[in-house]
């Protein structure tokens, strides 16, 4: 006997598939069976004209202070969200001293539209580094699956103090910013996330720390996803990024690059369909490299 059948259902499977409606068994807390004669349940729901799909992935949230005194990550989960990627734009609380919680917490006010009084109240500083944030997240448990990126904003603070809103990294902050990226990556983190967009201005109306990252900072940051083997450059993009330059850095680090957003700009209308243009053109050269190798990718 099974523990649930859910009968009538419209299924999506998440493999590509034409939705269908049929029936679904659960026995033990697992699908064991689709479809025909299911036999006896302990339970049966009629679920017909709803639909039934393994969970929603919300690839885009900005959960990272949120979660660390709300691991039920509201209200996501009663959305039907089954993981939530945090870190996105490069806005993280990880890697933080502690002497730079309140300039973190006063960019968020701005940048994300959240209260500080919430910030100072809610946010619990159980970590410095990346790892000790993931670690935090892990031993409180959460009601959702996390994929948590490494920020770049974050990690400009940690290196360069107030000079991260000031200039470029030299060579040695880059290298250690390198090194933190990589930490992250082994401790669990799905790639590494930036902003170039001017709408991201920090306390005061000061550009967020990514945006006074260079060509050259980019391209050695993404360029840790090659040595580790994984993940994927996630930005949001402003104008002055190239889909020409994201493509450089897809084929050299061999990941693919995810764009948060393509915004229309209504002094240059053209400018967002000109990057999709771009960004159709790319994807259509890596699936014909594709054929014969493995190709990154942006979208």
């Amino acid at each position: 006997m099974h523990d649930l059948v859910i009968r009538n259902a419209t299924l999506l499977a998440g493999l590509g598939g034409e939705p269908r409606v049929a029936d679904l068994a659960v026995s033990g807390g697992r699908i064991a069976a689709l479809g025909g004669e299911l036999g006896a349940a302990r339970e049966t729901l009629d679920a017909a004209g709803l639909a039934l799909m393994p969970g929603i992935i919300d690839n885009h949230t900005h959960y990272d202070a949120q979660i660390t005194w709300d691991p039920g990550v509201s209200p996501s989960p009663a959305l039907g969200v089954t993981t939530a990627v945090i870190g996105n734009c490069g806005f993280t609380i990880a890697p933080c001293r502690p002497a730079d919680r309140e300039r973190v917490m006063r960019n968020l006010t701005q940048v994300e539209g959240m209260s500080l009084d919430a910030l100072r109240a809610g946010i619990r500083w159980e970590f410095e580094t990346v790892p000790q944030y993931f670690d935090m997240l892990e031993r409180r448990g959460m009601a959702a699956n996390i994929a948590g990126f490494v920020g770049h904003s974050a990690l400009r603070s940690y290196v360069m103090g107030d000079a991260a809103t000031e200039r470029a990294a030299s060579d040695a902050e880059i290298a250690h910013m390198r090194a933190l990226v990589l930490e992250g990556m082994r401790a669990g983190a799905v790639g590494f996330a930036t902003s170039t967009s001017p709408a991201h201005n920090g306390e005061g109306g000061v550009p967020m720390p990514s945006r006074l990252a260079d060509e050259r900072e980019l391209r050695a940051l993404a360029g840790c996803l090659k040595q580790a083997g994984r993940g994927v450059f996630m930005l949001t993009k402003g104008g002055q990024t190239k889909i020409s330059f994201l493509e450089e850095l897809s084929a050299a680090s061999t990941r693919p690059v995810v764009i948060a957003a393509l915004l229309h700009n209504s002094t240059n209308p053209g400018a967002v369909f000109d990057d999709l243009e771009r960004i159709r053109a790319a994807n259509g050269r890596g699936a014909r490299a594709g054929r014969h190798a493995s190709s990154p990718s942006i979208g």
